[in-house]
C-alpha cells in the first residue's frame, strides 16, 4: 500500500523501506527474547502478546486511510476518486504529471502480455532476478530466525 500511494519519485525509496523494518522488527523480537528481558517463563505471555499492539494500530486506522490511486485509475476507472485520494495524500497542489503517469502505465500495462510461470522462468531476461529473488528467500528460510 505505501508503495502505491507513494509519489512515483519515492515509490523505490517507499518499497525498499519496508524490508528494512521487516528485518529490525525481527531484530527487535530476537533481542527482547532473550532471557534477561522478556524471555522468561513469567513474561512470555508479555511478549507473545506484544505482536497484537501493531495489529490494533492497523485495524483502527487503516480504515481511514483511502484507497490507492493507481488502484482507483487503473482498475476501477474511477478518475475523480484518483484525484480525491491523491489530494488527502498529497496535499492540494497539480497533481495532473501523477495522474497522465497513471493513465501511460495503464495503457502500457493493456499491451504488456502476462507471463506465466514457466514462460517467466524460460525468460532469459529475468534470470538474475529470479535467481536473486530465490536466493534471497531461501536465505530467509534457512537462517534459522522462523525457528527461533
Amino acid at each position: 500500500y505505501v508503495g502505491e500511494i507513494s509519489p512515483r519519485k519515492l515509490r523505490g525509496f517507499a518499497n525498499s523501506t519496508s524490508s528494512f523494518f521487516w528485518s529490525l522488527g525481527k531484530a527487535v523480537g530476537q533481542i527482547s527474547g532473550q532471557r534477561e528481558l522478556l524471555g522468561s517463563q513469567s513474561l512470555w505471555p508479555m511478549l507473545m502478546a506484544s505482536c497484537g499492539l501493531p495489529a490494533l494500530v492497523q485495524l483502527v486506522t487503516l480504515p481511514f486511510f483511502p484507497e490507492s490511486p493507481p488502484y482507483l485509475l487503473m482498475q476501477k476507472g474511477d478518475q475523480e476518486g484518483c484525484k480525491k485520494a491523491i489530494r488527502q495524500l498529497w496535499g492540494e497542489g497539480q497533481h495532473q504529471a501523477e495522474i497522465d503517469d497513471i493513465m501511460k502505465e495503464k495503457a502500457t500495462m493493456k499491451n504488456t502480455k502476462i507471463l506465466s510461470v514457466l514462460e517467466l522462468v524460460k525468460e532469459p531476461a529475468f534470470r538474475w532476478q529470479l535467481y536473486m529473488i530465490v536466493i534471497l528467500t531461501a536465505t530467509i528460510q534457512l537462517c534459522g530466525i522462523n525457528a527461533v
